[in-house]
């Protein structure tokens, strides 16, 4: 991560002053464009998907019989109804219900008009305040949050694009993020097909071994919890929304820069997660606490008040249903998950062995790639115009110029590659 930091400063530090400013400020606003447009799509889809993943969810559980059902006495014991039970709570109005919130409207995802004031609400300081997905306030929203904050870092094309950058010491916080913000948001380069790839090969062994060996009623419990982990396409395009436009051309399109990555891009995002969350007990605690009080609430209120009133009990739920005991269901299902990633996203364990993005010992590093990066996606790119073309077209001169001619290894697709490429992705996604 610190070796993708560095490049990302020099490739910034060495644009000169002409036609940059223009061309910076004309790619600031095609990236807060795709910003506004990706989060109002993103969150519509989202209302639309939870709540008819919901509706569907409940109406098996409500349906479900069979000569031999089958039940967890553990899990029954938590969600049974006890005595002196509380009324079932009413789930938060912005996490998209199907019961107690009304369908979408324009109130919920129309961008207001820019008013340059800096906001404290989850708006950025041009006017831009993207819709809650996940939480009631955008304080608490991670995807309105983030949304936020690239449009925010975009904003300011004063700051980003006029200053006089003289060596690494004068790059701003308004630079940098403003650079990043860029390549999420209209640049993404080969991330699209990155992380697209690495998102399924996750949600596929993180959730698919918790459903196995499960009983009837842990099964459908579990069923629709990770059904509200978001599909790739939705995760990915939110991370960077310049991958939404075109995005299965984006997902498919393994280029030499693609391929040249998958290493490096694995080995840092997986250390990212194990050192930053998995390895964090203050930060689960956090994560639970958020859980809790906004997605876990949400599905647990729903599911009392459609279970506890019940006149007859429902198959599934032969002692009832309660909303605290659904809470410490859910929870428990996340700590095992927690566990279950901890060692499942081993760097050399995940990217050496499981997907083999990674030769065995082998060194990541992101320099490897600055040649097909620039050829492939950046030689246009307004903050590594100038860089990319310094770097010669030969591959061998080009690792003389990098000094890499005696580390890098060059990479040929494999089968997994050309597995994925057969895929047909416009019906799938």
């Amino acid at each position: 991560m610190c070796s993708m930091l560095t490049i990302g400063l020099l490739l910034f530090i060495a644009v000169p002053a002409y036609g940059f400013k223009q061309h910076c400020r004309e790619t600031l606003n095609k990236g807060r464009e795709n910003v506004e447009t990706v989060a109002e799509h993103l969150a519509a889809k989202e209302f639309e998907r939870i709540a008819a993943v919901l509706a569907k969810s409940k109406l098996i559980m409500r349906e479900f019989s069979h000569e031999s059902i089958s039940h967890s006495s553990t899990f029954q014991d938590l969600i049974r109804v006890r005595d002196g039970q509380q009324p079932c709570p009413q789930p938060n109005a912005t996490m998209f219900t199907d019961s107690t919130v009304p369908q979408p409207t324009t109130k919920h995802i129309t961008t207001p008009k820019p008013t340059q004031a800096q906001t404290t609400d989850g708006a950025s300081t041009s006017g831009f305040r993207p819709p809650t997905v996940y939480a009631a306030t955008h304080e608490e929203d991670p995807f309105a949050q983030h949304m936020a904050n690239l449009h925010h870092y975009m904003s300011r094309e004063d700051e980003v694009c006029n200053n006089e950058l003289k060596d690494i010491n004068s790059i701003t916080e308004d630079q940098l993020y403003g650079f990043f913000s860029t390549l999420a948001a209209a640049h993404p380069g080969p991330f699209c097909s990155l992380c697209h790839r690495f998102t399924e090969e996750i949600q596929f062994r993180l959730f698919k071994p918790v459903q196995l060996l499960t009983t009837d009623d842990e099964f459908h419990f579990n069923d629709l919890l990770f059904s509200h982990v978001p599909a790739a396409r939705d995760i990915c395009s939110a991370i960077a929304p310049g991958c939404h436009e075109d995005y299965i051309s984006k997902v498919a399109n393994l280029t030499e820069s693609v391929v040249c990555l998958e290493c490096t891009a694995c080995m840092s995002i997986t250390n990212v997660i194990q050192h930053k969350f998995l390895l964090q007990p203050k930060v689960i605690e956090s994560a639970v606490t958020f859980l809790r009080g906004n997605l876990f609430h949400n599905l647990c209120a729903e599911l009392c008040i459609t279970f506890q009133n019940q006149n007859q009990t429902v198959d599934l739920f032969p002692n009832g249903f309660s909303y605290e005991g659904c809470l410490n269901v859910m929870e428990k299902k996340f700590r095992q998950i927690i566990k279950v990633a901890t060692v499942i996203l081993r760097p050399e364990r995940l990217c050496s062995l499981e997907l083999q993005w990674c030769e065995l010992n082998e060194q990541p590093n992101i320099i490897h790639c600055l040649r097909e990066m620039c050829f492939e996606y950046f030689k246009d790119t307004p903050q590594t115009r100038w860089f990319c073309s310094q770097i010669p077209d030969r591959p061998e001169q080009a690792d003389q110029f990098l000094n890499i001619r005696q580390t890098k290894v060059y990479k040929d697709k494999k089968d997994y590659h050309n597995k994925f490429q057969n895929r047909n992705l416009h019906d799938e996604l």
